[in-house]
């Protein structure tokens, strides 16, 4: 099974000013041999711990690299997704549009499950991503016709 491997920045709904950095190690299959994946991992990134100077960290911060560990431990047949927080309060990490009720510093203040919040927010986002890698796939199948042409 192939895979497709990439970064892209995304919102969570078009009137958002947050984007989310979104790494994904994804299973591509062909027609012929339509295989699907058999789990998906999401990992959201913690903490910033870059500029470190020490190459191991430097590494582990990278989000496809983590993504790659992901696929390396859990199976090839695995749909890999790390999420980076839209904002961070120094090198704190903030998922505010999972957790809605943080304070200023980004610390959750309570956690309403009603409507499941979270939930839906990692579908949305997942989603969104899909939509932006489907369009970028296009674009590139139309500039590949083009050059043919």
């Amino acid at each position: 099974m192939d895979r497709w491997t990439g970064i892209m920045k995304v919102s969570l709904n078009p009137y958002s000013r947050a984007r989310y950095q979104v790494a994904a190690s994804l299973c591509l299959s062909s027609l012929d041999t339509l295989a699907l994946p058999s789990q998906n991992a999401i990992f959201f990134c913690g903490d910033r711990v870059q500029g470190t100077g020490n190459p191991v960290i430097e590494k582990l911060s990278n989000l496809e690299t983590i993504a790659e560990i992901l696929v390396s431990k859990l199976g090839d047949t695995t749909n890999a997704w790390v999420i980076e927080a839209s904002a961070f309060r120094g090198p704190f990490a903030v998922y505010k549009d999972f957790v809605p009720s943080v304070d200023r510093l980004g610390e959750p203040q309570s956690y309403d499950a009603t409507g499941f919040p979270a939930s839906k927010s990692v579908v949305l986002l997942l989603s969104n991503f899909l939509k932006e890698v489907h369009l970028l796939f296009s674009q590139i199948v139309l500039n590949i016709l083009r050059c043919l042409l």
